[in-house]
């Protein structure tokens, strides 16, 4: 999941798996040091690196590794060297990716065409093989490129509206079925200390993009911004209703990804994702369930933000071969491993279908409205939504919700700077 995460008193640093074995490769905790060579008389001929991201769920890191020791186990002439990448994980993997010393494998949330011609990606249909039927077709559409598929899901991070079931029904609150509703729910529920609703400490967050996709606009279509719209400015006129009626809380001590403000009744509604869901059970029982934030208005749709992370290869990568076998024995055919990774340390949606459906946690309470959320309403953002597109949008949003700006020509102006980014991104 693309958030800030707590961390737990994880290990650092990198470790180097050569024929099941575990060797330290950077004894000062700095995980973009070099080091870790094979033992003498190892039987590894290929050295792997693979990067992941500092994940705060505990036994992650550890599950990484004890991955990467099964797999050099099963093919003893591929080590691997698992590095774990705390800080600015975006800003380092980005650095790294342009020199030929870059991981082989790691961890993104995007895949641009930018990526692509620049060969910091490999195609891995080969890699899906036929099991690419079993993937969500909507997770895998935003990493297709002229007709080839440049990533491989790790985990799916649906985020939608969590709320405390006791605070509606003594609001005498109902689930809200048009955003209207929600903005009205919210209001009502904004009593003393307690607001109706949290989003993040800006007071918008989300809602910035996912009340006009609601509206039916995805703020962009392929290749041409769509934001200057009728529909997008409808939809931010409601947000900034919503922020003016003070019914969201800002300022919190956590961040919208962590559920503390629902439980602890600092907020009756909270934008989280399935990840919340043990915390909220071990904290408040039943006393919770979730919705889809509901259609803005007539032609418009329900909205649940599937997110997550994937897996590339780098196309740099001098062992290419054996950084895709490695790949596709992960996270194409090791099943169990996917359902571990996705369900034993945090919560999320493993990447395979029939691995989501055969996972029992998934399929009951809270969990199973999250599933059958995602199933009717789950919409993967666009592929060519990049933060650099996207920004000339979200600044013009902070404007027109914080600032009064006029939405229309904020929207306009706004509308021709992501374009003109837009029209430089190579077509493939």
């Amino acid at each position: 999941m693309n958030r800030p995460l707590t961390r737990r008193g994880l290990l650092k640093g990198s470790v180097l798996f050569v024929a099941g074995a575990a060797v330290s490769a950077c004894s000062t905790g700095d995980p973009l040091a070099k080091g870790g060579a094979a033992p003498s008389g190892g039987a590894a001929k290929i050295t792997l690196t693979h990067w992941y991201h500092e994940y705060g769920e505990e036994g992650t890191q550890q599950a990484a590794m004890k991955y990467a020791a099964d797999f050099t186990k099963a093919n003893p002439d591929i080590a691997v060297k698992v590095s774990w990448i705390p800080g600015d994980y975006a800003t380092k993997w980005t650095a790294a990716v342009l020199t030929p010393d870059g991981p082989d494998v790691y961890e993104v949330n995007d895949v641009s065409p930018n990526m692509v011609k620049a060969g910091q990606v490999t195609a891995l249909d080969d890699v899906l093989g036929a099991e690419k039927a079993d993937f969500n077709p909507k997770v895998l559409q935003p990493y297709i490129w002229g007709g080839q598929v440049y990533a491989v899901p790790m985990i799916v991070d649906p985020m939608l509206v969590f709320y405390r079931k006791s605070l509606f029904a003594k609001a005498g609150v109902s689930v809200p079925t048009s955003f209207a509703e929600f903005a009205a729910a919210a209001k009502k529920l904004t009593q003393g200390k307690q607001k109706g609703l949290f989003v993040g400490n800006d007071g918008v967050g989300p809602l910035g993009q996912m009340v006009p996709w609601s509206n039916g606009n995805l703020l962009i279509d392929d290749r041409d911004i769509t934001y200057d719209d009728p529909k997008v400015v409808e939809a931010l006129t409601a947000v900034k209703d919503l922020y003016d009626a003070k019914a969201t809380l800002q300022g919190y001590s956590t961040d919208w990804w962590d559920p503390g403000a629902l439980i602890n009744g600092a907020a009756a509604m909270q934008w989280v994702g399935l990840w919340a869901v043990p915390g909220l059970i071990e904290a408040l029982g039943d006393d919770f369930d979730a919705f889809a934030l509901p259609p803005f208005g007539p032609g418009g749709q329900a909205v649940v933000n599937m997110g997550g992370w994937v897996q590339v290869v780098n196309g740099k990568s001098r062992n290419l071969e054996a950084a895709k076998k490695y790949v596709r024995w992960l996270w194409v055919e090791n099943t169990a491993a996917q359902t571990d990774w996705s369900l034993a340390y945090g919560f999320h949606i493993p990447p395979r279908n029939s691995a989501a459906a055969q996972a029992d946690k998934l399929n009951t309470g809270p969990a199973k409205t999250v599933m059958d959320a995602v199933a009717a309403h789950g919409i993967k953002q666009p592929a060519l939504w990049t933060a650099e597109v996207r920004q000339p949008y979200t600044d013009a949003v902070t404007a027109i919700v914080k600032k009064d700006t006029d939405a229309e020509k904020t929207l306009a102006e706004a509308a021709k700077r992501s374009q003109d980014i837009l029209d430089k991104v190579p077509v493939l």
